[in-house]
């Protein structure tokens, strides 16, 4: 079971193997206000009972995940992130056919001002780390740009 949140709704998805096709099969079952924070009864209601331990333990991971959010500076969750994105990033560069030019120069010089501060920054590094038991990377991803579109919002 897959728990993927697209605005403000949850997606609860089914994943299965399609005995004809041998394939990988994802079927969304039940979808949910992203707000609610424990398992309603219509949506236990449809849901197997280890689907719904899985579902209470993302909601947990979720919670969790936006306490910790709540008590970084918004810095730490950029930098946190960036992994993340420049992994993206990456796999989107080796997609595309073409790069348009200005976005290759701003990449280039946007890693060589990172590489200098990370270079800057690597005698001050400490290490630190919180576990999800559920959530999925990309769905924590979700949760960390939600944060940095929050404070740039603020920023305006």
């Amino acid at each position: 079971m897959e728990f993927i949140t697209s605005g403000e709704t949850v997606n609860c998805v089914r994943v299965s193997d399609d005995p004809g096709t041998g394939r990988e099969k994802k079927q969304v079952v039940i979808s949910f206000n992203a707000q609610v924070d424990r398992v309603a009864p219509h949506v236990a209601a449809v849901l197997t009972g280890e689907e719904r331990q899985q579902l209470e333990s993302w909601l947990t991971d979720r919670a969790r995940l936006k306490s910790v959010l709540e008590e970084k500076s918004i810095e730490s969750t950029i930098l946190e992130t960036l992994p993340a994105l420049m992994i993206q990033a990456v796999q989107a560069l080796d997609t595309l056919p073409t790069v348009d030019r200005q976005t290759y120069e701003a990449i280039r010089v946007s890693v060589k001002d990172l590489t200098d501060a990370l270079e800057r920054a690597e005698p001050h590094t400490a290490s630190r780390s919180v576990e999800f038991d559920q959530m999925q990377g990309n769905e924590e991803l979700k949760e960390r740009l939600d944060v940095i579109r929050d404070d740039l919002e603020k920023r305006k």
